[in-house]
């Protein structure tokens, strides 16, 4: 289940209306927020949690739009050219590359701000 409705996206992305497959983007972006926050812990009733996923939500689908790419499908392309077709695909281990973001730069602003995606360092020894 999406956590965020059609009401909540055409008021974050207003005065553009909802896209005609909102639904689909609603529930791909949560989840992708579900994959971002693997072993997070959180209470899934709280009123301030429902709120933050929300936000998240909407903000991960206006992200997925303008890139354009709901799928992900290019999420390791770097490059692309359509005219004799040139692809350049990302690096994503080794120096010089990195893979791409699957979660919205906005999206995990709202997760860290609100304390739900935490990073707490492993130290070993």
């Amino acid at each position: 289940m999406a956590y965020a409705t059609i009401s909540d996206l055409e008021e974050w992305l207003a005065p553009e209306p909802a896209p005609a497959n909102g639904v689909r983007l609603l529930e791909q972006a949560s989840d992708a927020l579900d994959a971002a926050l693997i072993g997070a812990m959180y209470e899934p009733d709280d009123p301030h949690v429902q709120d933050t996923l929300r936000r998240a939500c909407v903000r991960q689908v206006h992200w997925m739009m303008e890139r354009g790419d709901e799928t992900g499908a290019q999420d390791d392309v770097q490059s692309m050219t359509t005219g004799q077709r040139s692809i350049t695909r990302r690096n994503g281990t080794g120096s010089g590359g990195s893979a791409a973001p699957r979660i919205a730069p906005a999206a995990a602003i709202v997760l860290r701000t609100s304390g739900l995606l935490t990073m707490w360092p492993l130290v070993i020894g």
